[in-house]
C-alpha cells in the first residue's frame, strides 16, 4: 500500500528525523522538520559532509553508506551538538544509498537540576567560603547532571581566570588541565553572558567529548566560568543548558555573596584599625601643644617672656595636625572623585631639586640627585606631585638608619619621565608588596609604636599619579632598601618647542631694563625683571631660567649679592649668564659672552640666541643641583 499523503505530518510527532543520502553523500530526500528536530540544516541536494564536523565517527557513518551496511553511533553537528546516528542501507533493487536515522543525544532533566540546585544551597548554608561553595557545586554537578567533569574558574580583578574547584572524579592528567582563557568558547562566553560549547579533542578517541562553558552571572557582573564535561556519546540539549546557566547563576549569586561579606569583614577591620590607628596619631601632637601652650599660659600671666623655642615647638605640632587632617581630607576627595589638578607645563628636574634641598635644609642625612641634562617637561599639578615626593622622601628618610644616604634621580625615557626614590632602610617584604598602595595598609615590618602615620601617605600618592595619567610602582627587598619610581607622560617635543625661554634681567638702570625687556619679549621669550635681585629670585623659583642678562657696571655689592643668593637656590642645572657691558668684571669667567650696553636690539638676540644654543649642545651628562652658575668665577 502507498505511503498516505499526511505521513510527513506524523512524522513531525516523533523525536526521530529522517533524510536519505546516496553513495555519493548527497542528500536525496529530507524531512521537512529535520532542522528544527536536530538542529543540523541540509536540504535536498545538499552535501552530508557540510553540516558534520570532520573526525573518525563521522569517517565510520561515510564508511557504512558508501559500503552499503548497517551502523549506529553520535557524530558532532557544525553547530557543536552531538546526534544519533542510525545507518539503514537501501534494499537490493532500490535506488542506491542509505535511510539515516538522526535524533539529539542530549537529556532534559529537571530532577537533576532540582538536586543540583540543591546540594548549591546546602553548602552555601553551611559556609560562605568562595572555594568550598565551588567544590560543593562541582561535586554536585557531576552527581546529578550527567557530566564527566565539572570545574569552576572565577575572576579576580587584575588577575588571570583563577581554577577554584575540579570535581573529584576527574583525573589528575586530563587534557581539560590544558586550560586556555584565550579560546573562542571561553571567551565569547565570558563576553556575551550566555552559554558556549566546544570540542574537546585531547583523548585521541573516535569523536572527542562536547564541553560547555557556561558564565557564572551575577547580577553586575560575570564573576567567572562553569564548565561541564559530556561523557562520550552525548551532548547538551537546548533546555540541558537552561538549567545550568539558572544553576549556574545561582552558584554565581553564592560567589559574589561570600565575596561582599569577605570584604565587609576586610573593611570592618580596616576601619577598627583605623580608628586605633587616627586617634593615636591625632592624640600623640596635641598632648605635648597642650603642655606647650600650658607653660606659655603661665609666663604670660606671670609676665614673663615667651620663649621661642616653645613657640617653634607647638607649630611643629600643629604642622603635624594638619598634615594629618590634610591627609584625611584628600582621601575622602579621592573617594569622591573631587580632587581636582591644576596642570601646567612643570620641569621634573627642577621640581626634584627644590622640594629635595627643603629636606637637606632639615635633615642630617647625605641627598643625592641626577637630572639629565636635557630638560623634561610634563603637564602637571606641581602642588600634588610636590606632595608626592615628599610623601616619598619622608618615608625613605623614616624607614632608613641615620647616615645613610637617599638617591633621587630624573629619568628620560621613551614618551615618560621617571623619578627614582631610592633608599637603603628596612625594605617591604615581598608578600606586602602588592598591597603598599592601599589605603591605611602598614607593611607587617613596621611596628606602628615606633613609626607612626595613618597608612596614606601612599595611597595618595598612587592616586595622584594615575590621575597624572601616570604610575607609581615600587621595588623592594626585605632588609635592603626600597626604590618607589614615579612615571608621568612627557610633554612632546612639539609642546616643549612652543614653551617661551625664560630670561632673568637684571640691570640698574631702569631705562636699559626697559629697552631689554621691550626687545626679548617681542622675540617670544619670557622676561623677568627687577631691580633687585631678591625680588627677582623669588618670582623665579618654580620654573627653570634658561638664562641670565646681568649689567656689568652694578656695584660690586649688587652684582655680588644676588650671584652669591642665586648660588644657594635649589637648581637642577647650571644657568648661564651674558654679561651686558663694555668689559667683563673680575669676578666673571674667561669666555663669559658678552654684549653692548647701551642695547642693540639686533646684538642682543643675537647673543642670546647664540648662548642658549651653545647651552643646548652641550654634552648630555648628568647634571647636579650642586652645580655652579655657568660665567661665575670661582673666586666668587
Amino acid at each position: 500500500m502507498p505511503l498516505p499523503s499526511d505521513v510527513e505530518d506524523a512524522f513531525s510527532c516523533l523525536p526521530l528525523a529522517l533524510i536519505r543520502v546516496g553513495p555519493d553523500l548527497r542528500v536525496q530526500w529530507c524531512e521537512d522538520g529535520f532542522s528544527h528536530k536536530t538542529g543540523v540544516e541540509l536540504r535536498a541536494g545538499g552535501d552530508l559532509l557540510d553540516a558534520l564536523e570532520r573526525g573518525r565517527s563521522l569517517d565510520a557513518v561515510e564508511r557504512a553508506i558508501r559500503e552499503g551496511r548497517a551502523h549506529t553511533g553520535h557524530v558532532i553537528t557544525r553547530a557543536l551538538r552531538q546526534v544519533r546516528v542510525q545507518v539503514r542501507p537501501a534494499k537490493a533493487g532500490e535506488q542506491p544509498g542509505a535511510w539515516l536515522v538522526v535524533e539529539p543525544s542530549g537529556v532534559d532533566d529537571e530532577g537533576a537540576f532540582s538536586q543540583a540546585v540543591q546540594e548549591i544551597a546546602r553548602a552555601v548554608g553551611e559556609t560562605f567560603e568562595v572555594d568550598s561553595v565551588c567544590a560543593a557545586a562541582v561535586v554536585a554537578l557531576v552527581r546529578c547532571a550527567q557530566v564527566r567533569r565539572a570545574e569552576v574558574f572565577l575572576c579576580e580583578e587584575g588577575k588571570e581566570l583563577r581554577r577554584a574547584a575540579v570535581s573529584d572524579l576527574a583525573g589528575a592528567d586530563s587534557p581539560e588541565d590544558t586550560f586556555d582563557v584565550e579560546e573562542d568558547p571561553f571567551r565569547q562566553a565570558l563576553a556575551s553572558r550566555q552559554p558556549q560549547l566546544g570540542i574537546q579533542r585531547g583523548y585521541g578517541d573516535a569523536m572527542g567529548s562536547i564541553f560547555a562553558a557556561v558564565p557564572l552571572c551575577a547580577p553586575r557582573r560575570t564573576v567567572g566560568l562553569l564548565l561541564l564535561y559530556k561523557e562520550q556519546g552525548t551532548s547538551f540539549s537546548v533546555r540541558e543548558l537552561e538549567l545550568w546557566s539558572a544553576a549556574a547563576n545561582q552558584l554565581a549569586v553564592a560567589v559574589e555573596n561570600a565575596r561582599l561579606l569577605r570584604e565587609a569583614k576586610a573593611a570592618l577591620q580596616v576601619r577598627e584599625e583605623f580608628m586605633s590607628i587616627a586617634s593615636h596619631e591625632l592624640k600623640t601632637p596635641l598632648t605635648p601643644l597642650k603642655l606647650s601652650l600650658y607653660t606659655m599660659e603661665k609666663r604670660i600671666s606671670a609676665g614673663q617672656p615667651v620663649e621661642l623655642g616653645s613657640v617653634l615647638k607647638s607649630k611643629r605640632q600643629v604642622d603635624r595636625l594638619a598634615g594629618l587632617v590634610d591627609d584625611l581630607l584628600d582621601a575622602s576627595r579621592l573617594d569622591a572623585g573631587k580632587l581636582a589638578l591644576n596642570l601646567a607645563p612643570l620641569e621634573v628636574g627642577q621640581l626634584v631639586a627644590e622640594v629635595v634641598d627643603h629636606f637637606r635644609a632639615a635633615f642630617e642625612r647625605p641627598f643625592t640627585v641626577e637630572v639629565p641634562r636635557e630638560r623634561v617637561w610634563v603637564q602637571g599639578d606641581r602642588d600634588r606631585l610636590e606632595q608626592v615626593l615628599v610623601n616619598l622622601l619622608e618615608n625613605a628618610h623614616k624607614y632608613s638608619a641615620a647616615g645613610e644616604p637617599i638617591s633621587i634621580s630624573v629619568e628620560r625615557a621613551h614618551g615618560e619621565a621617571r623619578i627614582h626614590v631610592q633608599d637603603h632602610g628596612i625594605g617591604i617584604p615581598g608578600a606586602d608588596q602588592s598591597q603598599v598602595f592601599q589605603r591605611f595598609y602598614r607593611a607587617r615590618n613596621v611596628s606602628h609604636r615606633n613609626f607612626g602615620g595613618l597608612g596614606l601617605g601612599l595611597f595618595i600618592s598612587h592616586s595622584i599619579a594615575k590621575l597624572h595619567r601616570g604610575a607609581l610602582s615600587l621595588s623592594s627587598s626585605e632588609g635592603h632598601g626600597s626604590t618607589f619610581t614615579v612615571s608621568l607622560p612627557r610633554m612632546s617635543s612639539q609642546e616643549v618647542k612652543r614653551l617661551p625661554r625664560r630670561v632673568l634681567l637684571l640691570d640698574e638702570d631702569r631705562a636699559q631694563e626697559s629697552v631689554a625687556e621691550r626687545v626679548l619679549l617681542a622675540e617670544g621669550y619670557e622676561v623677568l625683571t627687577a631691580r633687585d635681585g631678591a625680588e627677582a629670585l623669588r618670582r623665579a623659583t618654580h620654573l627653570p631660567v634658561d638664562l641670565i642678562v646681568l649689567s656689568t657696571s652694578a656695584t660690586h655689592g649688587q652684582a655680588g649679592v644676588f650671584l652669591e643668593t642665586f648660588a644657594t637656590l635649589p637648581r637642577a642645572r647650571p644657568v648661564p649668564i651674558l654679561l651686558a657691558g663694555d668689559e667683563r668684571p673680575w669676578w666673571a669667567q674667561e669666555g663669559t659672552s658678552l654684549c653692548t650696553r647701551p642695547y642693540l636690539p639686533d646684538e642682543l638676540v643675537a647673543r642670546v640666541r647664540n648662548v642658549l644654543m651653545v647651552e643646548r649642545r652641550r654634552p648630555g651628562e648628568l647634571a647636579t643641583p650642586e652645580a655652579p652658575l655657568a660665567g661665575l668665577s670661582p673666586r666668587v
